[in-house]
């Protein structure tokens, strides 16, 4: 008969060392074969100029349509018995009468009324004095007296002028300023100044019929 072999402290010992070297060599294995995951960083983009349009917005320039000519641009108005010679600008409406303000020493056309390139009442205001106590352009306008020349001009266009009657009326009259059916220039300025009352009482007014 066979009989089992019995195991001593020997073969005990083998065994142990064996494990332990199968432990360690796959250990090491492992340890070689392992390589760390990076921590995920977001990228450093650099601006190139490929990128510049969009991380720069393109910045175009407001363009504006160009102001239209005012009517009265390059004109000019010449009374020479009056010693007036002066420029023409624009008075406009603004709501309820016309504005002033920078009428200084200049004609101002009542916007509304004709221009030179209709038929019709071209009127003209200026003032009679300034207001720091200086004549006004129109200081002289009662030395008009009938049949005295006006001219207005503008550019190659120049348009004469005869004086055919010269009134006082109230300041809201404004029955001199409607339109006419023919050629017609009129002058309009401040008249009959109350110290008082620092108001002017009445308006003095120049009508001339176009001749040439």
């Amino acid at each position: 008969m066979y009989g089992s072999r019995r195991s001593g402290p020997i073969s005990s010992l083998t065994l142990a060392v064996c494990l332990g070297l199968i432990i360690g060599i796959g250990f090491l294995v492992y340890d070689n074969d392992y390589t760390p995951r990076p921590r995920y960083s977001a990228p450093i983009i650099q601006p190139t100029m490929s990128l510049m349009p969009t991380l720069i917005p393109t910045i175009m320039p407001t363009v504006r349509p160009p102001k239209p000519r005012e009517i009265t641009s390059g004109a000019t108005f010449f009374a020479p018995t009056a010693g007036i010679n002066t420029t023409v600008i624009q008075s406009y409406l603004d709501g309820t009468s016309w504005d002033i303000a920078d009428l200084g020493t200049y004609a101002g056309h009542l916007q509304g009324t004709a221009w030179m390139d209709e038929p019709g009442n071209i009127v003209l205001a200026g003032h009679v004095e300034m207001g720091d106590g200086r004549k006004g352009i129109f200081a002289r306008i009662e030395d008009l007296k009938i049949g005295d020349p006006l001219i207005l001009s503008q550019d190659s266009e120049r348009h004469i002028y005869s004086v055919k009657q010269v009134l006082k009326v109230d300041p809201d009259d404004l029955s001199v300023l409607y339109p006419s059916s023919s050629e017609q220039l009129t002058l309009v300025t401040c008249s009959n100044y109350d110290f008082i009352q620092d108001v002017y009482h009445e308006r003095y007014v120049v009508v001339a019929d176009r001749v040439s």
